[in-house]
This record gives structure tokens, C-alpha cells and sequence, in this order.
């Protein structure tokens, strides 16, 4: 982790890893945030658990705000005001309703011209769908039929464990509870076992729900977009044939200012290109550690190191 603003024992600020890490481009999970949790669509209701207990919601919370701070410590609303937590809890409960809140519908929201909002009417899964996604949300739980390529330990277990881990980190006060430096400290000295676990996984969540589409259950009055100066889902209004025709017509995926900040943190010169940057998200199965690993390569052709890269 880091300071709200300062650098980690590593040299590296939280800003920076959310502008240079898991959201190696915030334009790559803003514009296609659902596509980073395969499409998932979560039901949410402020306030309440849906998966989670209302203690480990509790600590969820304080955890997002870590992980993408917001107000006072940072100008810009963050993860907790977004209701990130409430989305992450959402997706560990989401074969709770039927059909299971997964893959939204399509075309069109509401807000470019479309008289209906389709992202709100959910789709069924087929039989491998339904099997795919209770394997990474819920794991293999010692089923044979689902072990054949090993155990695998599904969400629900990994941020329950994690939670836990905090709580007893944490001591006689609630992690939620703490002071953000409190919490800050506890993550930094526990970047190995449970609550590594869950930073790993959470940290994409968190970031994926913070600028993806409000349907998919963060976002909270676009915020999300707000401050990223992102326009958000444009169709059915789409853009102008100026804009599709001619290089530079505002068609890019990233804005000009996210443009400017990817070449200025991370001058791999392929890194401008959001196809790139989109496919490095998508190898490292959004998982930060593995997401550090894809960027570490990068860095090597250019002889750079990564740490210094990044805390430059």
C-alpha cells in the first residue's frame, strides 16, 4: 500500500499504483469495467448485506477505502462513497436471486437517448456459464466434478478469510472502525497470507466497480466518471463520423488527459495504445500481483525497473 499521498517502503504511492496498476488505464475499466468481471451485474442495496455479514460489510468498507481513498485524504470521492463494498458483497451473493445478477442486458442504458435502460434487465445463464461462475465465486468446495484441473478456492472464501485476518489484525478496535493511517498500517504489515489473499482480489473489484457502470453496483451517481473526466456510455447517441473517420477525433478509448498521465508514469511508449493496455489487464486474470508481474516484463524490454518506474 502507501500513504494517501506519500510512497510505500517500495517507493510507490497509492495513486500511482491505481493509475499505474490495476488501472493501467481507468479508461480501460471505465469503459469496459463489466468486461473485467466477465459482464458482471450486481443487485445492490445500500446499507445491507447480501452476501456478507454486516461485520465483515463493516470491514469490506474500511478496506475500499484504503484502496481507493476518498475525501477528506483525497479530493476525489473514492471507493466507499461509491459503494464498492456494497458491489463486492453483491457478486459474492449474486447467484442469491434468479436469474443470478451476471451479465446485464443489452443494448442501450438510459442515459445517451434510450428511452429503456437494458443494463437493468438481467440475462439467464446457460449450463456452462452457471458452472463457470460458481467455480470462480463460490470454488470447488471438495466437488470432484469441479476439481479437474486442481482445488480452487472461490471468492466467497478468499474475502472471508481475508476479513477475518483484518479483524484480528486489528486488534480490540474494528478495522472499519480505525483511522485510515490505522488501516493503511495494518495492510502494510501484512502483505503475505489471508489478507494478501484479499488484497489481491480486492483491489480489482474495488477498482473495476468504481468505474464501471453503475448497473454493475458502484459508480454511485457516476462519480466514478465524474472525476476521470470520462463521458461514460455514449450509445445509442455514439459518436460523430468525424470522430470514427479521423485519427485523434475523440474515438479514443482513453481521454486526452488519461493519455497524458499513462505517457508520463509510464513511458513504454506500447503503453499509450489501449488495446495493449487492455490485454495486459486481461492476462494478468485481474489479479494485482499478477497484473505487477505483466507490467515488471514491459519494463524489462525497455530496461527499466519496475519499482522505479512506477515510484519515478
Amino acid at each position: 500500500m502507501g500513504g494517501a499521498e506519500g510512497p510505500d517502503a517500495r517507493g510507490i504511492t497509492r495513486r500511482a499504483l491505481l493509475r499505474d496498476g490495476t488501472a493501467l488505464t481507468v479508461a480501460v475499466l471505465a469503459a469496459g469495467a463489466s468486461s473485467q468481471l466477465g459482464g458482471v451485474a450486481v443487485a445492490v442495496t445500500p446499507g445491507r448485506a447480501a452476501h456478507l455479514t454486516e461485520a465483515e460489510l463493516h470491514t469490506l468498507r474500511g478496506l475500499v477505502d484504503v484502496l481507493i481513498p476518498g475525501k477528506p485524504i483525497d479530493p476525489d470521492h473514492g471507493a466507499l462513497a461509491g459503494g464498492c463494498a456494497e458491489a463486492i458483497d453483491a457478486l459474492l451473493g449474486a447467484f442469491g436471486t434468479s436469474p443470478p445478477r451476471i451479465y446485464a442486458g443489452a443494448p442501450f442504458s438510459d442515459r445517451a437517448g434510450s428511452p429503456v435502460n437494458h443494463f437493468e434487465q438481467f440475462m439467464g445463464l446457460d449450463g456452462y456459464e452457471e458452472r463457470a461462475w460458481r467455480l470462480r465465486i463460490e470454488g470447488s468446495k471438495g466437488r470432484r466434478e469441479l476439481e479437474f484441473n486442481g482445488r480452487v478456492i472461490g471468492w466467497q472464501d478468499v474475502y472471508r478469510a481475508g476479513l477475518a485476518a483484518l479483524e484480528e489484525a486489528s486488534g480490540d478496535t474494528r478495522f472499519g472502525d480505525r483511522s485510515p493511517v490505522d488501516r493503511e498500517r495494518i495492510l502494510r504489515q501484512n502483505e503475505s497470507g489471508a489478507i494478501a489473499d484479499l488484497v489481491d482480489v480486492a483491489f480489482p473489484h474495488t477498482v473495476a466497480f468504481m468505474y464501471g457502470a453503475p448497473e454493475y453496483g458502484g459508480n454511485r451517481d457516476l462519480m466514478g466518471w465524474s472525476y476521470t473526466v470520462w463521458d461514460g456510455d455514449v450509445h445509442p447517441r455514439g459518436y460523430t463520423r468525424e470522430q470514427v473517420e479521423q485519427p485523434g477525433g475523440g474515438n479514443e478509448v482513453l481521454s486526452p488527459g488519461e493519455r497524458e498521465l499513462l505517457e508520463q508514469l509510464l513511458p513504454l511508449a506500447p503503453l499509450a495504445a489501449p488495446e495493449l493496455a487492455h490485454n495486459i489487464v486481461s492476462r494478468s486474470g485481474h489479479s494485482m500481483r499478477a497484473l505487477r508481474a505483466e507490467l515488471g516484463k514491459l519494463a524489462a524490454v525497455e530496461g527499466r525497473d519496475l519499482e522505479d518506474l512506477l515510484g519515478r
